[in-house]
């Protein structure tokens, strides 16, 4: 291969890594999926280097000289499963078929410039259903799950405001949570609450929204796969958007009381006991939901929606034997994560979706929101409130590393299990060829004059 060709190669190569990477996949998923294509393409010794928000690339010339090197830079990273699917599925069928560089170029223009598979209305309305979802399992009734929904749609619509503007994500966050506590202590003082009903949930519940867009996982799996850089830089995104969710909170409360709104919003949510079928319906939906606020296929929210129903069943009932919460909490996780590697294949959608929504009922967003309100009233436990929240927040990402790397192993045993009880007949009929040859058939004769592609 002469220098032009192997520019080429890498040019696709960061093309797919920026797609990637900008959808919030994990930093050595990026970088394996980097290294497949290079390799498909003959440069099996392309050397991948992935620091916060660049990608950089570099195979040497096989003459004497500076190797050939290249860099690109993510500019800015959303939550987008349908681009992350669409990336994902094409850059399988690279790997698989080597197809002409020039199409594979044209394949990622379009990918893209994919639209979102549905309005951004039906994404506010996704987020809604999440944040009254979550009002259940922290024990509000229907009126306060209301109340959540709508206050969370209001804070989408303003966010996507402020995103247009170009707003650094901190003060988005600052407003956001100032929004979400400004509104329920609104409602609170002239009396629109029920009788008794507390401001907590509501708060709670939108904080959990906030939090639940960041790559808390990411973060985590970078950490734990030797991406330490990265891992930071998630981390510090994570911790910037976590102090102005903190400081959008203080403002509210002491706007309120400057106005003579007389009310605390309290670290103390009284918590319904609900049955268990109520805690696992509403489990199941809250993922289900922000799998389609991240605009994922149908398919795949409904997994997710599986994978939240499995993770509340297991955290739930890890509480009723008084389980540690953080052991309950990285349990749980990694039976989502687990579960959502075993589910993927058959579904035809990448496991981060699933497993991403599949920990949101998980998120500890109601410890997260008793530290913040412990810190605005000079509550001596607030650091050890919001060390267990970093604690939790930390299990949640280790279990969801952890549950995929068990699936492989999972997966061979359910084969022995099953090939064990067919018998001999079964073993001569499943032969390994036809993985393949039916990986392949799906992208034949889709684009005239072409091989065909996910986007096409």
């Amino acid at each position: 291969m002469d220098e032009t060709d192997v520019r080429r190669v890498l040019d696709i190569a960061l093309r797919f890594g920026q797609l990637l990477l900008g959808s919030q996949a994990g930093t050595a998923d990026v970088a394996s999926s980097m290294l497949a294509i290079a390799t498909a393409y003959g440069l099996p010794q392309t050397q991948v280097d992935i620091m916060a928000n660049s990608i950089r690339v570099s195979v040497p010339r096989g003459v004497p000289g500076a190797p050939v090197t290249a860099m690109y830079l993510v500019q800015s990273r959303s939550l987008d499963y349908t681009r992350l699917q669409l990336a994902t599925d094409l850059a399988e069928h690279v790997v698989t078929s080597t197809p002409d560089p020039e199409w594979v170029q044209q394949q990622l223009d379009i990918v893209s410039r994919a639209d979102h598979p549905y309005p951004r209305w039906v994404a506010t309305a996704g987020w809604a259903v999440m944040a009254g979802c979550f009002s259940v399992l922290i024990g509000a009734g229907p009126v306060i799950a209301v109340i959540s929904a709508a206050t969370t749609a209001l804070i989408d619509r303003v966010g996507r405001v402020l995103n247009g503007w170009r707003l650094p994500l901190l003060f988005q966050q600052v407003v956001a949570a100032a929004v979400a506590t400004g509104v329920a202590i609104c409602l609170h003082a002239v009396g629109w609450l029920p009788a008794g009903a507390s401001v907590s949930p509501v708060v709670a519940a939108n904080i959990v929204v906030l939090l639940s867009g960041l790559a808390t996982v990411g973060s985590v799996q970078d950490a734990i796969t030797g991406y330490q850089l990265t891992a930071v830089s998630r981390g510090m995104d994570i911790l910037l958007s976590s102090a102005g969710i903190l400081v959008g909170v203080s403002i509210a409360v002491r706007i309120g009381d400057w106005f003579g709104a007389q009310v605390r919003v309290s670290a103390e949510i009284p918590v319904a006991v609900l049955s268990m079928p109520v805690y696992v319906l509403a489990g199941a939906m809250g993922a289900g939901a922000a799998a389609i606020a991240g605009y994922a296929q149908l398919k795949a929210a409904l997994a997710a929606g599986l994978a939240g129903a499995t993770a509340t069943l297991l955290v739930f009932g890890l509480r009723l034997v008084d389980a540690d919460p953080i052991a309950g909490s990285f349990i749980a996780a990694a039976a989502t994560g687990l579960v959502g590697t075993l589910l993927a294949p058959r579904l035809r959608v990448t496991p981060l979706v699933i497993i991403m929504a599949g920990i949101i009922p998980l998120v500890p967003g109601l410890t997260v929101f008793r530290g913040f309100v412990q810190f605005v009233n000079g509550h001596p436990n607030a650091g050890g409130t919001v060390g267990l929240a970093i604690g939790l927040a930390l299990a949640l990402g280790a279990g969801a590393v952890l549950g995929p790397l068990l699936a492989p192993s999972v997966r061979r045993e359910i084969g022995r299990y099953q090939l064990r009880g067919r018998g001999p007949r079964a073993r001569r009929l499943r032969s390994p060829y036809r993985v393949p040859q039916l990986a392949g058939i799906r992208y034949r004769g889709r684009r005239p004059g072409g091989p065909g592609g996910v986007a096409g």
